[in-house]
């Protein structure tokens, strides 16, 4: 069983996740032929604006990532489940 609770699951092939400690991250489908999750961990700035935004916030960082993975670094591969 995991220990995340999934906030919100999009059809555009992502979900935001709040773990155990609280923190926000966001899980997201990238690749073309070859397809793979990355997972992001939200900072402060981004989890307030998720927080005021919504669907919205997390439309646009999805796309940012989907169209950079790596994601200045801050990505990592998402675990098995």
């Amino acid at each position: 069983m995991s220990d995340e609770e999934v906030l919100l699951q999009s059809p555009l092939l992502y979900r935001v996740l709040r773990g155990r400690d609280g923190a926000l991250s966001i899980e997201v489908v990238v690749g073309g032929i070859v397809q793979f999750e990355v997972r992001v961990r939200l900072n402060a700035e981004e989890t307030e604006s998720f927080q005021r935004e919504g669907r919205a916030f997390s439309d646009r960082l999805a796309q940012a990532i989907m169209a950079n993975p790596p994601f200045g670094g801050r990505s990592v591969k998402s675990p098995v489940q």
